[in-house]
């Protein structure tokens, strides 16, 4: 089995965005016995519609995340890191806000970088490391 344990660091400055507090530990420590899982980067499919909006194409993608976690026997729970690339700056507290409730209180170490992407329907990009007991 093993622990998780975000590493809060008081007497750092807290980061807002958009008024809110960022959602995110700065750091994660993990105890035990267990293993890694790494995803590629993971975005939402094309459809009839195209990709769609910020909203539902952040929602297709930590689906999608949930579901590799199940595949690999964990849960969100279990993620240790989360890094996430977005084109449009605008689109973070979006983004920040869903991830919200997916995560809940678990915080992974999170990053978010403002950076063009492979196709330019991409609005998100996302991928995750995992640690599975």
């Amino acid at each position: 089995m093993f622990e998780i344990s975000p590493i809060s660091d008081q007497s750092s400055p807290q980061f807002e965005l958009a008024g809110k507090p960022v959602h995110g530990s700065k750091a994660v420590r993990l105890s035990g016995e267990f293993s890694l899982v790494y995803t590629s980067g993971l975005v939402a499919p094309t459809g009839d519609d195209g990709r769609g909006t910020i909203e539902v194409q952040v929602r297709a993608v930590l689906d999608q995340l949930r579901d590799v976690a199940a595949g690999a026997g964990a849960t969100l729970d279990q993620v240790v890191k989360l890094m996430a690339w977005l084109p449009n700056p605008a689109d973070v507290p979006v983004y920040a806000d869903i991830r919200r409730g997916y995560f809940g209180d678990s915080s992974p170490a999170s990053t978010s970088v403002i950076s063009s992407l492979v196709e330019e329907d991409i609005l998100i990009e996302v991928e995750a490391i995992l640690a599975v007991g």
